[in-house]
């Protein structure tokens, strides 16, 4: 705490956002992952196949369009709230040199504010207070980056089940005239 209390209000938005970052992070790692699961048991296959039959007109750029917009729909509620973690990434070192730009102020003010000759005491207060915001900048945004391409990777293996998926139900319902795409 007496580091926390030494770094000011910076520290305070920092440890507020790991708190947040962490939360979200958590939520995001537990829903993917049990929603991955029932992809790899399940798929997306018969769910594919029942809206693509529910269609009258058959057209296969209609499906197309169909399981596209259904694919986007399930990828954006993967990624909800992923993006911001992302931001935390990129907001906490930011953050932190806010912090180091602080306490170098405040330990030129201090020194200004001396008569004539500088106690090193007088600069090493600011420096720690910048030194200590920029750590802790970096203690926030390192796990945030990972924990971001950590979701990302499970996003990205949900988005290839999808479109592994879509791809087979096109080809079941309509045979050669959908050609396989190149992957």
């Amino acid at each position: 705490m007496e580091l926390l209390a030494k770094s000011g209000f910076i520290g305070y938005i920092l440890l507020l956002l790991s708190v947040v970052t962490f939360g979200v992070f958590l939520e995001r790692a537990i829903i993917l992952n049990k929603f991955y699961r029932k992809v790899k048991k399940k798929g997306f296959k018969q769910e594919l196949l029942k809206a693509a039959l529910k269609i009258e007109n058959r057209n296969p750029e209609i499906i197309e369009n169909l399981f596209s917009i259904k694919g986007a729909k399930i990828i954006s509620e993967c990624e909800r709230r992923v993006g911001f973690i992302k931001l935390a990434s990129s907001i906490a070192p930011l953050l932190g040199l806010l912090g180091t730009v602080i306490g170098m102020i405040k330990a030129f003010h201090n020194v200004a504010g001396s008569s004539y000759s500088v106690n090193p005491a007088q600069l090493a207060d600011g420096i720690w207070t910048a030194l200590l915001t920029t750590a802790e900048g970096l203690c926030v945004a390192i796990p945030a980056y990972f924990g971001y391409f950590y979701l990302s990777g499970i996003i990205d293996k949900i988005e290839l089940a999808l479109k592994e998926d879509m791809e087979e139900v096109l080809i079941e319902v309509y045979g050669d005239r959908v050609q396989k795409k190149e992957k």
